[in-house]
């Protein structure tokens, strides 16, 4: 993937030989038309794929098993969170977007007619307005005001 600010290429390691890059004309375009600044290089080896096997320990088994217990013994989704709050649960970790996304997608969940989790992006104007009033609701009592969205947000952040 290449644009005017942004490369990404891989390169692959054989012992005793030098790496050689993919798309060597590609770094070299980039570099051509890339704009003056400082650039971050990451090099990273990618962690091999969970096979399916290991997926359906973790989704099929492990899961159904937790869910099945939890609801023999009637612990929902409150108590496991009362639980975890009272735990060892580190302290004084900041807020950050993604946190609130899972959050709300949890607390306040929508779904799609197949019940898969439908994420704000893909929501329609209703499910939306759903999850705002659910956060509303729910941050209430913390003092925390979850603001009507504002349409013109981005016009916003820029000034």
């Amino acid at each position: 993937m290449s644009s005017r600010t942004k490369l990404t290429y891989f390169t692959q390691k054989l012992d005793g030989k030098k790496p050689k890059r993919e798309n060597p004309d590609e770094v070299l375009a980039f570099w051509q038309n890339a704009p003056a600044g400082r650039y971050r290089h990451d090099i990273s080896k990618p962690r091999k794929a969970k096979s399916k096997k290991q997926l359906g320990a973790i989704f099929g088994h492990e899961f159904n098993s937790i869910i099945a217990q939890a609801n023999e013994k009637a612990i929902d989704v409150s108590d496991l969170l009362v639980f975890l709050i009272d735990g060892n649960i580190p302290k004084g970790q900041g807020l950050t977007q993604g946190f609130l996304h899972e959050l709300a997608y949890v607390i306040c969940p929508t779904t799609d007619e197949d019940g898969r989790r439908v994420t704000l992006s893909k929501m329609d104007t209703q499910q939306a307005s759903a999850l705002f009033e659910g956060l509303r609701t729910i941050l209430a009592p913390l003092g925390i005001v979850v603001p009507d969205p504002d349409p013109d947000f981005k016009e916003k952040k820029d000034d």
